[in-house]
């Protein structure tokens, strides 16, 4: 694929390792709001916002996990949430995050390696379209709990065609049993304005919970 030829879904669900991931975001930053978000009406962001900020929250710092152009930065911004910082894998995309003057900080990071970011750092989580095939599992989830203090408030969504076989709800079930989370709750949420709630594949579980 050129640079100049649209990047469509396929290459978005295509991507295997965090590198296929920085090369199709430096690709597709400058566009992705238009090709993507607006084009096929992605509402999965505004769910997790909308979420977030109804949930009772400590005060304190948010952080916005795989914040790509900011979408979710403003989409909590516009819900009454301030002081977000965004990270994402992506210079590039975190580019495009800068301009819209949401974020605090924005950190370039690769959750499979770790953040350096210190422990009980952040009074909330959030996260859309990040923790799905390709991009994170759920083995990045207890480094966003080290870096949250206790009390914090997290709102992650997760792909729903891959809640169960990729690992997600049994890992929340033994951070339960673990004593790192509280009792969680699952909203499911279109990903999409025109999904279609019997493919699991257009939908997303916004899995919330507080951070012990």
């Amino acid at each position: 694929m050129s640079a100049s030829e649209p990047i469509g879904l396929d290459e978005a669900y295509s991507v295997r390792t965090p590198d296929d991931s920085r090369r199709l975001y430096a690709k597709w930053a400058s566009t992705y709001e238009q090709s993507f978000v607006e084009a096929h009406g992605y509402a999965y962001h505004e769910h997790v916002a909308r979420i977030f900020a109804a949930a009772d929250r400590p005060v304190g710092p948010v952080l916005d996990v795989g914040c790509g152009t900011g979408v979710v930065g403003v989409a909590l911004r516009r819900n009454g949430v301030g002081e977000i910082d965004g990270v994402d894998i992506s210079p590039e995309m975190l580019a495009e995050a800068a301009r819209k003057d949401v974020y605090r900080e924005l950190i370039v990071a690769d959750l499979t390696v770790g953040l350096e970011i210190a422990s009980d750092t952040y009074a909330g989580v959030t996260s859309a379209g990040t923790f799905t095939h390709g991009h994170l599992g759920p083995d990045s989830l207890e480094e966003l709990v080290r870096v949250s203090r206790s009390g914090a408030r997290c709102a992650i969504g997760v792909n729903a065609a891959h809640f169960e076989d990729m690992g997600f709800a049994a890992w929340f079930e033994r951070a339960v049993e673990r004593g790192l989370i509280g009792e969680f709750q699952i909203e499911r949420v279109a990903t999409y304005v025109t999904s279609d709630p019997a493919k699991l594949d257009d939908m997303a579980n916004v899995v919330t919970f507080a951070v012990q």
